[in-house]
């Protein structure tokens, strides 16, 4: 492939609960978009986009969208573009307007919680409907500041001032470093020699919120979260992968969680020691794992594309309380998920087809962060391509899973 020609070229559908409100098309073609496609579109309705990496290995990332991870690629232009956003609404400006900023992407930051009493996306005295949904301005609508860049790293900030649903106002600096991450460095990060034959693009981004308010953040005035939200192509090849420790319910908890639409048996299965979730855009349903339960780290497979990814995240030292993601009021233990998986699909069966997405989210604990003092949520993304054999050795080294498990066969 020739080098890029776009180098320096500025780069959700939501649905309830963790993704806002649903979109629904009668067709898409968005699995089939290269990532040569995806930068002249770019070049057209963003072109301040970044382009980052080196090679055949590439990320697209956007000031104007909040310094969001778009799409990347592991052949170049050629290659297939792997992440998912809503081209529709991102080509249509008058939209914005709308409030409802739903373009996706692989790596985007939320500050919340969605949901519980002291949502940020639900007015003060509003019902938890669709029509009342409004993600805060600075992370849906607002361009943020880019601070540095270079050929693989760039750093964005954004002063913010929200209030949630009880009233309580916070004033953050929120800060977001997003860097791509080279091969030999995939390797010693995650712990695992590649085979030669595999094509792998990686990436981290580190989000960091600083509490700029006269007040301490705590249970009683008031904490927020960050959450990390990573949307994928979806279709009837694709399953994600949730290693989780087993143990007794009385010390773990749930495996799952019970708090969001209740996925069919078809859709999910529970094994030992992994739970395996089927992400085919056909039904609304969501999963979620909470943090005693969470081993920090997500597989998905694309049977169609062959392409295995990899997502995992910094968890803290000791569980702390977590904050809800869904839209219901209720949680007043503080036993949010520290991982959430959403399969997007049509309100009415057999009416539409629904965007064909589905989006990963790891979650922060609840942020108690005394005047002037900061947190931060690291999230890494790998995509790999190669060989089944290949693909299963990386599954099997960092999970346990095996390519059969991935592929359903024992």
């Amino acid at each position: 492939m020739n080098k890029l020609k776009f180098l320096g070229l500025a780069a959700a559908a939501m649905a309830l609960s963790a993704c806002g409100i649903i979109e629904e098309i009668t067709s898409s073609d968005s699995d089939d978009w290269t990532f040569g496609q995806d930068l002249a579109f770019l070049k057209k309705y963003d072109p301040d986009c970044l382009i980052l990496g080196q090679g055949e290995s590439y990320i697209a990332v956007s000031p104007k969208w909040q310094g969001r991870v778009l799409t990347s690629t592991l052949e170049g232009e050629e290659g297939l573009s792997l992440g998912w956003y809503n081209r529709s609404l991102a080509a249509e400006k008058d939209k914005e307007e709308e409030y409802l900023n739903r373009f996706g992407g692989e790596d985007r930051l939320r500050i919340g919680p969605e949901g519980g009493d002291a949502s940020l996306f639900f007015p003060a005295g509003t019902l938890f409907a669709a029509e009342n949904w409004r993600p805060p301005r600075f992370l849906s609508l607002e361009p943020w500041t880019l601070v540095e860049k270079s050929a693989t790293e760039a750093r964005f900030e954004k002063s913010a001032e929200v209030e949630n649903a009880k009233g309580v106002r916070f004033k953050m600096l929120v800060e977001r470093q997003v860097s791509f991450i080279p091969r030999s460095d995939t390797s010693k990060i995650l712990g695992i020699d590649l085979p030669e034959g595999v094509k792998t693009v990686a990436y981290q981004s580190i989000n960091k919120v600083t509490n700029l308010g006269p007040d301490d953040w705590n249970a009683k005035f008031g904490m927020v979260n960050i959450s990390v939200q990573s949307c994928f192509n979806a279709n009837e090849t694709t399953a994600v992968f949730i290693p989780y420790k087993p143990g007794d319910m009385s010390e773990f908890g749930d495996i799952l969680s019970g708090e969001y639409f209740v996925a069919s048996e078809s859709q999910y299965v529970v094994e030992p020691n992994f739970i395996k979730f089927k992400v085919d855009a056909k039904r609304i349903e969501e999963i979620g794992v909470n943090a005693m339960r969470s081993k920090g780290i997500i597989l998905t497979f694309n049977e169609k594309s062959n392409v295995l990814t990899v997502i995992t995240y910094l968890r803290p030292a000791s569980v702390k309380g977590y904050l809800p993601n869904t839209w219901r009021r209720n949680n007043p233990k503080g036993e949010g998920d520290a991982v959430s998986v959403y399969n997007n699909g049509p309100i009415a069966q057999g009416a539409f087809y629904a965007m064909p997405f589905y989006e990963i989210s790891t979650h922060s604990p609840a942020l108690a962060l005394s005047k002037g003092k900061s947190q931060f949520h690291l999230q890494r993304t790998y995509h790999f391509s190669g060989s089944e054999y290949d693909l299963g050795k990386i599954a099997y080294a960092l999970t346990g899973i095996s390519m059969k498990q991935i592929r359903g066969e024992e």
